[in-house]
């Protein structure tokens, strides 16, 4: 459907030219549909809802949260309203703002263990680890045996200095999504904290087979690589993974990351600060920078 077959009054026909645009990579036609269905879609929890999720679609966030906080106005006992508005609002980092509607879907739905990993997850942004960990707990204890519960339980347990219980839960997670990247990636982080270098090898290395576009698993296994002594592979991987990191923003936090490597074993000390000098150098025109 094409935006000039459509009514301006028509807010749905719109809203669907926005998803169609979002979904073929036209986020300029998906934001012209968007806005011209702000103007005539209905002040109604439904409309507003579903505003809501096409704004959130195009990673509009501030004209999400305005939709997603006219529904809950509208209805204020709406699971969805809430939940999306929850979202939206952790994901852009306002998890301050998202509490209390992430209490309120707690109340609405107690029995929910989805909306207690939603409130654990906002609280563990807000390093409120205890209640955090209270409300994974209740969602476990409700039923929720997800990846991705786990992998939050792993963050949980690392920010509260347990690596060997992050280290449990990250193995849980591989356990119930093996085909997902990311849990090994955060697993073999761990234990490298905890000295055991081929493992953490291993893990990356799969990381990297299920996903040959994930930045950080470039950076760490070229880590692994370096401590091996294996120094042109290493190069290869951080040239791989600069390669895909625009703006070096994933590298910026890797070597952060090198310095708790190194506060946890001693050994490594010396050769990770010669790869994190390396690494201080500029990469112009997408070539290594020399080493000496």
């Amino acid at each position: 459907m094409a935006l000039r077959d459509v009514s301006r009054d028509d807010w749905r026909g719109l809203l669907k030219v926005a998803r169609e645009s979002a979904a073929a990579g036209d986020v300029v036609t998906a934001r012209r549909a968007l806005n011209l269905a702000a103007r005539a879609t209905p002040d109604t929890a439904e409309a507003q809802l579903a505003l809501g999720e096409a704004w959130r679609a195009i990673e509009r966030v501030a004209e999400a949260v305005r939709a997603y906080k006219r529904a809950v106005e509208i209805a204020p006992d709406s699971a969805e309203a809430l939940t999306g508005l929850v979202d939206v609002l952790h994901q852009a980092g306002r998890d301050q703002e998202a509490l209390p509607y992430a209490r309120r879907a707690v109340e609405l739905a107690a029995g929910d263990p989805q909306a207690w990993t939603r409130l654990g997850d906002v609280l563990m942004a807000l390093d409120r680890y205890d209640e955090a960990w209270e409300a994974y707990q209740q969602a476990i204890e409700l039923g929720d045996a997800s990846a991705d519960l786990y992998v939050s339980l792993g963050y949980l347990h690392y920010y509260r200095g347990d690596l060997e219980a992050s280290r449990e839960a990250f193995r849980k997670a591989i356990e119930l999504d093996p085909e997902e990247a990311m849990p090994h990636n955060n697993l073999a982080y761990v234990e490298l904290l905890l000295g055991n270098l081929e493992e953490a090898t291993s893990l990356l290395d799969r990381a990297l087979e299920l996903d040959d576009r994930f930045v950080r698993a470039y950076y760490n296994r070229g880590l692994c690589a370096w401590l091996r002594n294996e120094r042109q592979r290493a190069l290869d991987l951080y040239a791989r993974g600069r390669a895909l990191d625009l703006g070096e923003g994933v590298l910026a936090a890797h070597r952060e990351d090198l310095d708790e490597v190194r506060q946890h074993q001693a050994a490594w000390r010396g050769r990770i600060q010669q790869l994190s000098l390396w690494l201080s150098q500029p990469m112009p025109g997408g070539h290594r920078p020399r080493v000496r």
